[in-house]
């Protein structure tokens, strides 16, 4: 088993709709806005943002892209895990916001590594010690 942590993974998540938001404090408006209230603005997002809600559903349609792309099946029960066999073995990745916990065969767990650090960048924890937790 291992343990993976994608970095800044909020930042992976492409945009597939259009989203506003008020203009952050300390923020510069244009000179010819003077005349119009600060509330009257807004920007428009051109890359996810941590704390926008939506985002974690374009991270992992992103990431679940990916992973099908390179063979692993959503597991339909539980849509956070990804399997794939294959005749050298097996790999299960098991997704948790910005952490995924890989188990299988030793060539598979590598072979998957190495998939996602191709695509994201990720930093590798190490084994897991916990699975589950009540």
């Amino acid at each position: 088993m291992q343990l993976i942590d994608v970095v800044t993974a909020y930042l992976y998540g492409d945009l597939d709709s259009e989203i506003y938001r008020k203009v952050p404090d300390g923020f510069t408006l244009p000179k010819s806005s003077d005349s119009k209230p600060r509330s009257a603005f807004v920007i428009m997002l051109k890359r996810s943002l941590y704390g926008v809600k939506l985002l974690g559903r374009m991270r992992y349609t992103r990431l679940s892209d990916y992973l099908i792309g390179k063979g692993y099946k959503n597991d339909e029960l539980c849509l956070c895990v990804f399997i794939k066999k294959t005749s050298f073995g097996f790999a299960i990745v098991a997704v948790y916001v910005d952490d995924m916990n890989i188990i299988g065969t030793l060539d598979e767990i590598r072979e998957t590594a190495s998939y996602l650090k191709s695509k994201f960048e990720i930093k590798n924890i190490g084994k897991a010690r916990i699975l589950f937790r009540s």
